[in-house]
């Protein structure tokens, strides 16, 4: 498949210039190392972060992702060392499998720093449909060590974890340097810059991702950014893939603003189907019929989730629902659906709305924003709202009224418009 096939689509509206937020210069710093040994049932590492507060706290909460309900069913586990500072341990509380507070024995002031390091052990889950999963001969690793749950808005979030298939992490932008070992005749892609044998670094991203298979890749360039595609099999596939992202990419960037990083990559598990899981710079793509439906909505993802991140547990169709309106502006709407009324006028509920109306979950926050946003009038005018929205929220965790606030620049009623569908102002 040629991409004159796929002709962009640009904006019909001009609109109005923005300069983007810059990422916040006191953003945590990770270190992080990974070991991936056959047979792929336990992965083992280390972690090192430094911490810079905006406002006092006396603890760290780290959110362990993988010990949410589905996951633990499913089998993953994931188990934190001791926890030190220095050559001394730090006392710790777990108030639920999804939470690790790390208690400091002082108050940090703001701008003072903390560097705390340990070790973790994943167990692998017997899933092939989640963030962490093992295929024959490699595995995929999503959300999969501990990470701060801080927002320099509202300090620490302790959200509980969703109990159907769907995010509930909310993360600061941070910069990580990662270093894979994995075994030999295998190959590792990973969120961040390639350094060769195995080192990555990623700066201002929210969360890593990294699969390790026999994995062949093939890369395209689009617009000055670096697309690849990593495949173990279907090369036919890969190279659909590949303009399908590149297409995307150039179209999103038309509408939304420059991509932010140098690489962006799609990984194809020989397990996924009609699946997509997004990750800043990385997602994973599932093989489908609806191969470029799920590639236009994790691509736009880079924008609404990765470059802007929300509350996901909090406010999951900040992320969802305007990366399902972003992609029909790629090229690929998302599906009219009827909209339950389990689902009507809740579209801005929280995950624990959805774990009890699962079924409804996405109607009502995925197509249901949809039909919000095509409410309020001209779709380049949506555009040009989300524009400004992720260039003054870049890197940062939004909100609700933060959105509003760009949309009610275009249009005055938003506010009303997008409260018949259940969004709210705090």
């Amino acid at each position: 498949m040629h991409a004159v096939l796929l002709p962009l689509l640009v904006a019909t509206v001009a609109c109005p210039p923005a300069p983007r937020a810059a990422p916040r210069p006191d953003r945590p710093r990770y270190e992080v190392t990974v070991r991936v040994t056959r047979p792929f049932r336990v992965v083992t590492g280390t972690l090192r972060v430094t911490f810079t507060p905006n406002r006092p706290t006396d603890q760290l909460v780290f959110r362990l992702w993988p010990n949410g309900p589905p996951q633990l069913r499913a089998g993953s586990r994931l188990d934190v060392g001791a926890v030190r500072i220095g050559r001394g341990t730090l006392r710790v509380s777990r108030p639920n499998p999804t939470t690790l507070i790390v208690h400091l024995g002082r108050t940090l002031a703001p701008g003072s720093h903390v560097a705390v390091h340990t070790s973790w052990r994943l167990r692998m889950p017997s899933t092939h449909d989640d963030r962490i999963a093992r295929f024959r001969n490699g595995l995929r690793l999503g959300t999969f060590f501990p990470l701060l749950a801080w927002d320099p808005r509202r300090g620490w979030l302790t959200d509980p974890p969703a109990r159907i298939p769907g995010e509930s992490a909310a993360t600061p932008a941070a910069d990580f340097d990662l270093h894979v070992r994995i075994p030999r005749g295998l190959r590792v892609v990973a969120s961040g810059a390639d350094l060769g044998s195995g080192h990555f670094r990623a700066h201002a991203v929210r969360d890593l991702a990294l699969a390790v298979g026999p994995f062949h890749v093939e890369a395209v360039d689009a617009g000055g950014v670096t697309v690849r595609v990593a495949a173990t099999q279907h090369p036919r596939q890969a190279g659909v893939a590949l303009v399908f992202a590149r297409h995307a990419l150039q179209a999103l960037m038309s509408r939304y603003g420059p991509y932010p990083w140098r690489t962006y990559t799609l990984v194809i598990p020989p397990d996924l189907y009609s699946v997509g899981i997004e990750y800043p710079m990385l997602s994973f793509v599932g093989r489908s019929p609806y191969a470029r439906l799920i590639v236009d909505h994790e691509t736009a993802h880079q924008w609404f989730y990765s470059l802007v991140g929300n509350d996901q547990a909090r406010d999951p169709w900040l992320d969802e629902g305007l990366a399902s309106w972003a992609q029909g502006r790629a090229g690929f709407p998302y599906p009219r659906r009827p909209i339950p009324p389990a689902a009507r006028g809740h579209m801005g509920a929280p995950m624990t709305y959805w774990d009890r109306h699962g079924a409804a979950y996405g109607a009502g926050v995925y197509a249901q924003s949809v039909a919000a946003l095509r409410s309020l009038g001209a779709p380049a005018k949506v555009d040009c709202a989300l524009r400004a929205y992720v260039a003054r929220n870049a890197y940062g965790i939004a909100e609700p009224s933060d959105l509003l606030a760009a949309l009610r620049r275009f249009f005055p009623r938003a506010d009303a418009v997008l409260r018949r569908f259940g969004v709210r102002r705090p």
